[in-house]
């Protein structure tokens, strides 16, 4: 339970800035109390895989980056994608009052749990959103079997 304590001014207390201070480190921990004060850590850029029945998709949240600024390598069952995101850019004369994204450089392996026809991988950059579609090799990919 948080209990607000309001405090009067002291008469003839040189600074008005202590109130402040006091007013933010209340705020400060009503956002760790909230959940607010750090984000939750986990690797950038976000992904999603998942598996179809002849094929691997993967997803992976890239907003602000543009496909110049991507590179894309598949290597001994490693699927490797890095580049880099610019920063926000602050207007002339303005302050943060919120900064959560971030900019610069960014890389992100990921192992394939089967083998994948190299040759037939595609990757699309559209909306802020890598999409990478990894055929299955034959040898992994279901087979019926005819009984006799």
């Amino acid at each position: 339970m948080v209990l607000r304590v309001q405090r009067f001014p002291v008469v003839g207390f040189p600074s008005p800035h202590l109130f402040d201070f006091e007013r933010g480190i209340g705020e400060l921990f009503n956002d760790i109390l909230d959940g607010d004060f750090m984000p939750t850590l986990r690797e950038y850029p976000a992904v999603d895989v998942a598996e179809q029945e002849n094929e691997l998709v993967i997803l992976a949240e890239l907003p602000g980056v543009r496909k110049e600024d991507l590179a894309i390598s598949f290597h001994e069952g490693l699927l490797t994608f890095g580049g880099e995101r610019k920063p926000a850019v602050l207007p002339e004369k303005a302050t943060w009052l919120r900064n959560e994204t971030s900019g610069g450089k960014f890389t992100r392996t990921l192992r394939l749990p089967f083998e994948v026809k190299p040759d037939e991988i595609t990757a699309e950059l559209k909306n802020g959103v890598l999409r990478v579609v990894l055929p299955k090799a034959e040898v992994v990919r279901p087979r019926e079997i005819r009984v006799k």
